[in-house]
C-alpha cells in the first residue's frame, strides 16, 4: 500500500505490525496467523487504527475507479434544488413529529391516573430506551475512526 507524503512512516520500510496489518486489511491472513492478529486486534487499539487506515486506502483506491452511470444519476439527483429541498422538508418534518410526539407522550405520561406500578414500569421503559440509544451513538462515535467507509462519497 502506497503511503501519504505528509505520513511520518512514508519514507521508511514498514515494520513487521505494518504488513501483518495490511495482509489482515487485505484478507490475506489465515489459521493461527489469522487468530494470533485478531486477538491482537482486540488489545492494541493502535493496531486496530491501522488495519482502518489501510482499508481506508483499498477503499479510497477503489473510488479512483471511473464512474459509472448510477454515479451520474445521483450527482445530478444530489444538485437538483427540488431533491434538495424536499429532503431537507422531510427530514425536518420527521424529526419535529418526532420530538412533538415524545413531548406529548412524555407529559401525558406525567398526567395520567395510570396505577403507580404501571407508571413506573412505562417510565422505566422509557428511560432504558433512552439509555440503550446513548450508549448506541455513544459507542458508534468511539468506532468512527475505525470505519474506513466514513470518507466515502456516494
Amino acid at each position: 500500500m502506497t503511503r501519504h507524503a505528509d505520513d511520518p512512516r512514508a519514507d521508511r520500510e514498514p515494520n513487521a505490525d505494518e504488513l501483518t496489518a495490511m495482509a489482515y486489511a487485505d484478507g490475506e491472513l489465515s489459521g493461527t496467523e489469522l487468530k494470533a492478529f485478531e486477538q491482537r486486534l482486540a488489545a492494541e487499539p493502535d493496531l486496530g487504527r491501522a488495519v482502518a487506515q489501510y482499508r481506508e486506502l483499498e477503499i479510497l483506491a477503489r473510488q479512483m475507479a471511473p464512474p459509472e452511470p448510477a454515479d451520474h444519476e445521483w450527482e445530478r439527483l444530489s444538485g437538483e434544488l427540488g431533491q434538495r429541498a424536499g429532503l431537507r422538508m422531510g427530514h425536518g418534518l420527521v424529526l419535529l413529529g418526532a420530538v412533538g410526539l415524545l413531548g406529548i407522550g412524555t407529559v401525558e405520561w406525567a398526567r395520567s391516573d395510570m396505577d403507580p406500578a404501571t407508571k413506573a414500569l412505562t417510565g422505566a421503559l422509557g428511560l432504558g430506551l433512552c439509555v440503550l440509544a446513548a450508549l448506541v451513538a455513544r459507542a458508534r462515535l468511539r468506532s468512527l475512526p475505525f470505519d474506513p467507509y466514513r470518507k466515502v462519497k456516494r
